[in-house]
């Protein structure tokens, strides 16, 4: 068998593995992430601690009450029904 007809009966099936390992090296791409280098030039920026602090004190001031009311349910409501359930 010559070299071009043996070229020729692998070339369909070589088609297609290009075809799968591209796939493989573009999922491999997408899990790495961007591998762009940040510009020298470019200063680092320093942290906002006021805006920090302000975003985690409201979430603060939000989550606490409500988390606390939403498990002391039951120690507040036998407070006010001690003795009285099924009165009504």
């Amino acid at each position: 068998m010559s070299a071009a007809i043996a070229t020729r009966a692998q070339a369909p099936l070589s088609a297609i593995m290009r075809q799968a390992f591209k796939g493989l090296r573009q999922s491999a791409r997408i899990v790495e992430g961007p591998t762009e280098a940040y510009p020298a030039t470019l200063k680092p920026q320093r942290a906002d601690w006021g805006r920090i602090a302000r975003a985690r004190v409201g979430v603060a001031a939000v989550y606490f009450p409500f988390m606390g009311t939403f498990l002391a349910w039951p120690t507040i409501t036998s407070y006010f029904l001690d003795g009285r359930m099924g009165t009504f």
